[in-house]
């Protein structure tokens, strides 16, 4: 696990900042348009999912109080990394419901290589 998040290192802090609230932003875009698409929309919803990206932000800043406050060095890592392959997840999923099922492109890739 420890080799694992070395290789998945961030290039400095403001990227280690940015990327989960990219990935946050793109999850609320991609969710907005597949509710649209499929004539769902509601308020409700994307009023729970906004706080649910407000707490991720509170969950970063936690990560990198306890990592500065007690000298862990991958606290903060472990917790964007998390953030990033959860969103990126619920990205895919929202693709999915808009009709853009990624799976087919993998297959296709897939069958070029075996050729």
């Amino acid at each position: 696990m420890e080799q694992l998040l070395q290789t998945l290192t961030f290039s400095n802090i403001v990227w280690q900042v940015i990327t989960p609230l990219i990935f946050s932003g793109l999850d609320i875009l991609t969710g907005y348009i597949q509710a649209v698409i499929n004539k769902n929309v509601d308020s409700k919803v994307m009023r729970e999912g906004f706080l649910h990206k407000c707490l991720l932000i509170v969950a970063i800043v936690i990560g990198y109080v306890v990592e500065y406050a007690f000298g862990l060095k991958t606290v903060s890592s472990v917790i964007t990394i998390y953030i990033c392959v959860m969103e990126l997840m619920s990205i895919l999923e929202n693709l999915k419901k808009a009709g853009i099922d990624l799976k087919a492109f993998g297959d296709i890739l897939k069958n070029k290589e075996d050729k």
